[in-house]
């Protein structure tokens, strides 16, 4: 197998960037989607302390307070708190949290996305599979670009989330969503080609 992208197709180095950037983004997403399941969590100790209250307004006024202040307190500084002990390299030697991967991952995306630019500039493309049409060319490379922007914007979005607040979470959401949607039309024209059409477009990339 050759380095380099060629007449041949694409090459070692574009391939395992591409498949470690897949492997990233999926493991980023899996981490998010139990960071949700933590906030879940948090939802229902609320909804606990919240009962108690009901039960013993008077009796545990003091004590429901002090709960409720720890966990907004936790619940606010979740993130920030377990990302700056990446940073400060707490996260090392105690073991990494979900935010703590989270962080991490976004920044290897971050640079898996610029290896992969400056390897586009210095090594150039292959030649388009003869099977696709023009119409689904200018859809691939549009994709493409867009796939790589979003590498870049996905991550930073969430870097901004942790510091600058949890007014930046909308956008953060946002830029999720767009990627998904950008990825699925991605992969259904992959699939369209590999598993409708029988023409091993899948293969060029393995």
């Amino acid at each position: 197998m050759q380095l380099r992208n060629g007449e041949h197709g694409y090459g070692a180095l574009t391939k395992a960037l591409h498949w470690l950037t897949v492997t990233a983004v999926v493991a980023q997403f899996a981490v998010g989607w139990s960071m949700e399941a933590d906030d879940a969590a948090f939802d229902r100790e609320k909804d606990r302390i919240d009962a108690l209250e009901d039960a013993h307004e008077v009796r545990f006024e003091a004590e429901i307070d002090r709960l409720e202040e720890e966990l907004d307190a936790r619940e606010d500084n979740y993130v920030a708190d377990e990302a700056s002990g990446l940073f400060g390299g707490d996260g090392f030697t105690d073991g990494l949290s979900l935010p703590e991967w989270h962080v991490l991952l976004g920044l290897s995306i971050i640079l898996l996305a610029l290896m992969r630019v400056l390897w586009r500039r210095a090594g150039g493309l292959p030649p388009w599979a003869a099977h696709l049409s023009a119409g689904e060319r200018r859809l691939e490379a549009t994709l493409e670009k867009a796939l790589l922007t979003m590498l870049f914007v996905v991550p930073a979005t969430g870097l901004i989330l942790i510091a600058a607040g949890e007014r930046w979470l909308p956008l953060h959401v946002a830029t999720q969503v767009l990627f998904l949607a950008v990825i699925s039309i991605h992969v259904g024209l992959v699939l369209r080609h590999t598993v409708v059409r029988r023409n091993r477009h899948l293969a060029r990339m393995l």
